[in-house]
């Protein structure tokens, strides 16, 4: 989330960034471990949601459980995206790779909001997370995490998909990204 929070300063600031971290997260040991680990997140989460979902939990532990299988789907269904692009279209996995497509028309109905509600659930997920810490000793500050985590989220989610989708400034993105999304809709 950090590099497309960079990102919103201009396109080629993200790929200077996503240049520097790929040095660390792409070494094959800690590519390795953090796919393991989201592996691991998934897992355990998804046992938890069915869990909750079994007990009928109330309405925030539901709330979490879903916002959590979502982010669960988002993360396998674009790690894989990733490393097609990277494998078969040989093609760097950067921020042109999503703007091409946000910016398609016709594949921009389908990938804004699955990409809005990926950022979204994330807030969402972190709200509930911090509404349960504190509910027992500060109920008033657990609804005002809630609310605060979730009101951020909401503003996270617009301001990226407005940036992302060319509305706050031009985009250039190179022609070979949009090749990716043939105009078929």
């Amino acid at each position: 989330m950090a590099n497309h929070l960079i990102g919103l300063q201009d396109l080629e600031t993200h790929i200077t960034f996503m240049t520097v971290a790929r040095m660390v997260y792409r070494h094959p040991v800690v590519e390795m471990v953090v796919l393991l680990a989201f592996l691991l997140q998934i897992l355990t989460g998804w046992a938890l949601a069915r869990e909750t979902w079994a007990k009928k939990k109330d309405f925030l532990h539901q709330l979490q459980a879903a916002s959590g299988v979502y982010i669960a789907f988002f993360a396998v269904t674009h790690v894989a995206f990733i490393f097609a692009v990277r494998q078969v279209f040989n093609l760097d996995s950067n921020i042109y790779l999503i703007v091409a497509g946000l910016m398609q028309t016709g594949w921009m109905y389908v990938l804004i909001p699955y990409y809005a509600l990926a950022i979204f659930a994330l807030f969402v997920h972190m709200g509930c997370i911090l509404f349960d810490i504190f509910k027992k000793t500060l109920r008033p500050v657990s609804w005002m995490l809630l609310v605060l985590t979730v009101g951020i989220g909401g503003y996270v989610t617009w301001v990226m998909m407005m940036t992302y989708t060319g509305q706050v400034f031009t985009l250039h993105v190179p022609e070979e990204y949009f090749a990716l999304y043939p105009v078929t809709f």
